[in-house]
């Protein structure tokens, strides 16, 4: 994977993330004091843990989707160790990342799809596909978060 498709896929979770605390999905970590306190029991990595934090929350967030589905919180691990050697070989400033999570969804909702009530199997992983997959994310999402209704997509 590419340095800018790692970027993106930080950049995807942070702002579903982000965009999910405001719709009112999730609750909010640094509010939580999460951040603060992986940064003072890990001085050196503590953007690290706290990215850690949120992908387990995010991920027991996803936890109805069932059968081995890979979600964009939880990517085949080859990919998720290519994500995690980035972050050890880069300082990422996770709240600068991105300015603002609904501009940032909304520049990336250029497919157009079709919706459900429940959980969306969007296709297949393929590491040739990434930029589709984040997409399509950002998609459902978006459309989950204006709807209120919980139907993320997945990827086998």
């Amino acid at each position: 994977m590419t340095k800018t498709e790692i970027e993106n896929i930080l950049k995807m979770r942070l702002a579903v993330y982000k965009a999910g605390i405001k719709a009112g999905f999730w609750k909010d970590l640094s509010n939580d004091g999460g951040l603060e306190m992986m940064e003072y029991i890990f001085p050196k990595s503590g953007y690290i843990a706290f990215y850690n934090l949120v992908l387990e929350l995010m991920r027991k967030e996803h936890s109805e989707i069932r059968g081995g589905s890979y979600t964009l919180f939880k990517m085949p691990i080859v990919i998720e160790k290519e994500i995690m050697d980035y972050l050890k070989n880069e300082k990422v400033d996770f709240d600068n990342l991105i300015k603002d999570e609904q501009s940032y969804l909304d520049s990336q909702n250029t497919i157009v799809t079709a919706y459900g009530i429940t959980n969306v199997n969007i296709g297949s992983f393929s590491t040739t596909a990434i930029d589709n997959i984040l997409r399509l994310c950002a998609s459902h999402y978006l459309y989950s978060f204006k709807n209120n209704i919980k139907a993320f997509p997945f990827f086998d």
